[in-house]
């Protein structure tokens, strides 16, 4: 389930709870607060990787299944993302965290059934 961690999310926690706990330890009363709040960061981490791997398993299962999904990539800030159907019967290849056709690659959890 590590490989579907959103990293820059991880950062922004890491990140969060140093700054928690180099506080917690500044003050003289302690409190459970700080700790509370860690944990529930760490479970929304935990639950987003869970949530991704659960829609890649259920992408996967239909592909194989000749179902038609709609993609999603590329965009960003200022630009659109590109729009692909994809099927086994329109010569897409799953290679994976991937389907693939020719030059194209869309990551499989960013799908959903047509």
């Amino acid at each position: 389930m590590s490989e579907y961690i959103n990293y820059g999310a991880l950062s922004v926690v890491m990140f969060i709870s140093l700054a928690l706990i180099a506080i917690e330890f500044n003050n003289k009363q302690k409190s459970t607060t700080t700790y509370i709040i860690l944990s529930i960061m760490i479970s929304l981490l935990l639950f987003d990787a869970y949530d991704t791997q659960k829609t890649t398993l259920k992408n996967i299962s239909d592909f194989k299944n000749n179902a038609i999904l709609k993609c999603e990539s590329g965009g960003g800030l200022y630009s659109s993302a590109n729009t692909f159907r994809v099927s086994k019967q329109d010569g897409w290849e799953m290679d994976k965290e991937y389907f693939t056709k020719s030059s194209v690659m869309v990551l499989i959890y960013k799908c959903e059934e047509w």
